[in-house]
């Protein structure tokens, strides 16, 4: 059984003088997520090691470690940064037909980019759930058929090499990339600004039938007039009878021209969804951005095999809307993953450690953080969740957490965590950094309610 020895019961040992252990036991908890909060210094880190270094030998864990402090015996650790390169292709799809698929696969990519500070606009959204989509139909890639979804990974390296020597058999064997979707967005634009490609000849071909379509109309409307008034006015008629067939002429050539110049099929369909050439601008600067980044490289983390993986972030925490969208994109992916292995009769199978919750917290229901504590207990997917103050913590977390460990809490935090946890604020004055601290177990058959331990 697996257990942690969080301290001695705190007026047990002050009133009688006796040691009183109080253990975090896996099989008694009512669910494996744990919330720890201190200030700096309180000791985080040290409960965090405790925790994972007491989990089960046949549980995985995956520890974001944005201040490269996290060391744990065992762990295999991989550096994320520029120069590393490493990285995870947001492409890659999960081909089970029941979990994966391209909608979910571009769901999280826009998902992702709008955990940041700046979200898509609208219209943005729908350009760029358009080109991730196309991207994959050229791969031929069918968002419609699961058969056509089960490709290889492959790095940065291998790509360059088979593009280099036309090996074009090979590149439709792998996942599209970034890139690949950058370099349709450019085409596209390519398109709009020089009438390059054969949208042009649909623009001019819908010009012409306009023009055919208001001479009928207007037609129409002197005959209209005409009939009421019981006038006669052969001259206006005939001009307009010859205004209209030259227009249909116009119409009935550009058409012609238009629908000879079609290769896909999707030529009007792709002249509606990327019509605007600012919005489709702005798509092109965040994606050369997010790719600038080199989170979302194709090359695959050096993990192996390894149970305990730790996710060095350090340089990527410098921008927080980079390593928000980092961890949240990889969080929905390991959602996905346990949820395809199906559930586990409240077994823990994963573990997943996040550190500085308040750059990941809120009150969004769809926040991974969030979806984990409703949803994965049944698939065996915790989260242990630490951060300076339990304020920073959202209401679901808070209320579906097996476990809550307070270490000291900053003055300016004590209303709010009172407010939140429904404690006292006198409880929380308390709290000595290393030496006392507060838990809250929901354990089975007991009620649930906050314990002041004794460390050491």
């Amino acid at each position: 059984m697996s257990q942690v020895l969080i301290g001695n019961d705190f007026w047990k040992q002050r009133k009688d003088n006796v040691l009183l252990p109080i253990y975090w036991r896996e099989t008694e908890v009512s669910n494996h997520h744990v919330g720890v909060a201190g200030t700096s210094g309180a000791g985080k880190t040290h409960w965090i090691r405790q925790f994972v270094t007491n989990m089960p030998d046949d549980v995985e864990i995956d520890i974001f470690d944005c201040h490269g402090d996290i060391e744990i015996p065992g762990a295999q650790s991989v550096l994320f940064s520029e120069a590393t390169r490493y990285g995870f292709n947001p492409l890659v799809l999960n081909s089970d037909p029941h979990y994966g698929g391209v909608r979910r696969a571009v769901n999280d990519v826009i998902e992702a980019i709008n955990s940041t500070s700046r979200r898509l606009g609208e219209n943005q959204e729908g350009v760029l759930r358009h080109l991730l989509t196309d991207t994959y139909i050229a791969r031929e890639i069918n968002p419609e058929n699961p058969r056509t979804w089960a490709r290889r990974e492959a790095t940065q390296a291998e790509i360059r090499q088979m593009i280099e020597a036309q090996d074009w058999e090979s590149f439709f064997r792998v996942y599209p990339t970034l890139p690949d979707v950058i370099r349709l967005a450019k085409r596209k634009l390519k398109a709009l600004w020089m009438g390059i490609d054969d949208e042009d000849k649909g623009s001019h071909a819908l010009s012409a039938f306009d023009d055919f379509c208001r001479s009928m109309n207007a037609i129409t409307q002197l005959r209209t007039k005409l009939a009421k008034s019981k006038a006669k006015d052969d001259g206006d008629l005939d001009a307009l009878q010859k205004r209209m067939e030259a227009a249909k002429m116009k119409a009935l050539e550009t058409h012609a021209t238009f629908l000879n110049s079609m290769e896909t099929g999707r030529e009007f369909e792709d002249a509606m969804k990327y019509s605007s050439k600012d919005v489709l601008l702005s798509v092109i600067t965040r994606l050369d951005n997010l790719n600038a980044t080199g989170a979302f490289n194709p090359n695959p983390p050096p993990f192996g095999n390894a149970r305990i993986r730790r996710y060095i972030l350090k340089p990527m925490a410098q921008s927080e809307d980079e390593l928000k969208m980092f961890v949240r994109f990889r969080m929905r992916a390991i959602i996905r993953e346990m949820m395809q292995r199906g559930e586990s009769g409240g077994k823990l199978r994963r573990l997943i450690v996040l550190d500085e919750s308040k750059k990941f917290n809120d009150e969004d229901g769809s926040n991974p953080i969030n979806v984990i504590v409703n949803e994965m207990r049944k698939f065996g997917l915790a989260i242990l969740l630490a951060g300076q103050s339990p304020a920073h913590f959202s209401s679901d977390f808070i209320k579906n957490a097996g476990t809550l460990l307070l270490l000291n809490l900053a003055t300016a935090d004590w209303n709010e965590a009172a407010r939140k946890l429904k404690i006292e604020v006198d409880d929380l004055k308390y709290l000595k950094p290393l030496e006392t601290g507060a838990v809250r177990m929901l354990e089975k058959g007991k009620a649930a309610a906050f314990r002041r331990v004794q460390f050491g």
